[in-house]
């Protein structure tokens, strides 16, 4: 049998499956890259994942969130080192403020302590946490899921250190989350 042959076989076959009502599931990787609007040490945004086609294909199947990880890079201007975190938090697109974040009794931390070293060019020091580092940061990693599954969701970046961060800027930080789904 030729190749072509046995590709179209195990089509048919997987076809007679799916129409049969046999369970098919996968695992999806959804991403969501974007840069924070620069406050002094405060960086809001408000994260809508019912916009992307992978979430949006595969939401009413999800089965199970098994990760989520980031990249983040950024830069610091200043002469001093500071630290940075993240806070997530039930979506909300007006709290946009550190007041309002400080009010909020739902917020918890889902990376921290990420130390930025002092600038020491003209240009700054960067960095840059790799999708596989960031599971060193992530921490209460089932609310966060819990949080996830809902699509949608406020993250939150603070500061430290320094001036409070007024010389540093959070470049982009992309999510990336993994699901589970299948189909009947």
């Amino acid at each position: 049998m030729k190749l072509y042959q046995k590709i179209a076989l195990s089509a048919i076959v997987l076809s007679l499956f799916v129409l049969g009502g046999c369970l098919v599931s996968g695992t999806f990787v959804i991403e969501e890259t974007f840069s924070f609007t620069t406050q002094t040490g405060f960086y809001p945004e408000s994260v809508d994942l019912t916009e992307n086609e992978v979430w949006a294909d595969h939401i009413d199947n999800l089965d199970d969130i098994e990760l989520i990880g980031f990249e983040l890079w950024i830069t610091n201007s200043e002469t001093a080192e500071w630290t940075y975190s993240a806070y997530a938090d039930e979506y909300d697109e007006t709290c946009d403020n550190l007041t309002c974040f400080g009010t909020s009794n739902t917020k918890f931390k889902v990376f921290g302590d990420l130390v930025v070293p002092a600038a020491t060019t003209t240009s700054g020091s960067t960095k840059f946490v790799s999708y596989q580092e960031s599971f060193q940061y992530i921490q209460n990693f089932a609310d966060l899921k819990e949080l996830v599954r809902g699509g949608k969701f406020n993250l939150y970046g603070l500061a430290s250190g320094g001036s409070g961060g007024n010389g540093g800027k959070v470049d982009s930080i992309k999510v990336i989350i993994t699901i589970n789904a299948s189909d009947t």
